[in-house]
């Protein structure tokens, strides 16, 4: 759980509690917008509604289009994201600035998606000051919340204990964040990220029981380094003679094959070696981000194994076999000697099996083989 840092001049209770009762995504990515634009212009007060709207569907664009989240049924800013990949036809890698652009020029043009896009307004802004006036807007109708909301926001700015921000029409929509929030914000600025963030994990871990890695699935990826795979590999195809690829039976060579990720790696967003294998160039280019027929778990099993008995004879054997020992849960790497290949195997079905349905259900594409 993340604490935030006490301010004698702000509400900051309030503030803490803001994710406390949620069913829906749009609370954390309103105030990530929110904070990457004081990252971004730290002086500037006045923010437009349709630039922090725009941010928020850039946020979820990765989370959504590339990793395949689920926001749960009742939210909608995961829709708008897929249904902005879908017309405007974007890469699904494309970066955060450009995916902003794109989101405010449908604004602009006031289409059905940028319509869609600017609803969001309609209860995100609002819903968000909420529990800064709860006491007063208790018994208020629904229907006449955000106005009640919207004129309170503007009747405490000048208190003690001001909320957030308040709502201004000129030159366009914005909000005006309080000069005290403000520098709190600035002050502080990697502390509440990081809140933020710890929140919108734990919402998404319950929309995506048992999904690897979700925590590194929340922005656009960087690139990987796959030195220590190449080397791994390197070493084994330098100490065993007649490894071929799993998927298309070609002879390996050092120094001459791709990393091919068995699981996709946009399904388990690392590079843990266990799901690495080499193969030729081609292979991997075909296979892209397909899930492979179960057929492949017994050959994957099967070349790890060798690998890793291999491996453990060599001087690199701690640092090479670190993922292994974690998967395995054994206590030294020495252990890997004690153990047969159906019981290696059995322990390869049991992690990568289930993963296997886990993606096919999320959405990626099943039952992938090699074919000339």
């Amino acid at each position: 759980m993340v604490t935030l840092p006490y301010s004698s001049h702000l509400p900051i209770p309030i503030l803490a509690s803001i994710f406390d009762e949620v069913t829906n995504s749009y609370k954390f990515y309103w105030f990530l917008a929110i904070l990457e634009q004081v990252r971004e212009q730290p002086e500037t007060r006045l923010v437009p509604l349709e630039l922090l709207l725009a941010r928020m569907v850039a946020n979820v664009w990765y989370p959504t289009n590339y990793f395949r989240l689920s926001f749960g049924k009742q939210d909608r800013l995961g829709n708008v994201a897929m249904q902005l990949g879908k017309i405007s036809g974007l890469p699904m890698d494309s970066p955060c600035g450009r995916v902003i652009e794109t989101a405010q020029q449908h604004i602009r043009e006031q289409d059905k998606l940028g319509k869609a896009i600017l609803s969001l307004a309609d209860y995100v802004p609002y819903r968000f000051l909420r529990p800064f006036f709860a006491q007063t807007l208790r018994g208020v109708k629904d229907s006449e919340v955000n106005c009640r909301i919207r004129q309170l926001a503007e009747n405490t700015f000048q208190d003690s204990q001001p909320c957030l921000y308040r709502f201004v029409e000129t030159p366009q929509p914005a909000i005006e964040l309080h000069p005290k929030w403000l520098e709190y914000l600035q002050q502080h600025l990697g502390i509440l990220t990081g809140f933020c963030l710890w929140h919108l994990v734990n919402y998404l871990q319950r929309n995506n029981p048992n999904v690897p890695n979700i925590p590194g699935k929340l922005f656009e990826p960087q690139e990987r380094d796959l030195r220590l795979a190449r080397e791994f590999w390197n070493l084994v195809l330098s100490q065993v003679q007649g490894i071929t690829c799993i998927y298309s039976g070609q002879p390996l060579q050092q120094g001459n094959f791709s990393i091919d990720h068995f699981l996709p790696w946009r399904f388990v967003a690392h590079d843990q070696l266990w799901n690495l294998v080499p193969t030729p160039k081609e292979v991997n280019s075909a296979k892209s981000d397909n899930l492979p027929d179960p057929m492949y778990i017994d050959p994957l099993a099967r070349l790890h194994y060798r690998a890793v008995q291999t491996v453990i004879h060599t001087p690199r054997a701690s640092s090479l076999l670190e993922d292994y020992v974690l998967l395995f849960k054994v206590s030294a790497v020495g252990d890997f000697q004690n153990i047969s290949f159906p019981q290696f195997c059995n322990t390869f079905r049991q992690v990568i099996a289930p993963q296997m349905q886990i993606a096919a259900n999320m959405g990626f594409a099943t039952g992938w083989r090699y074919t000339i």
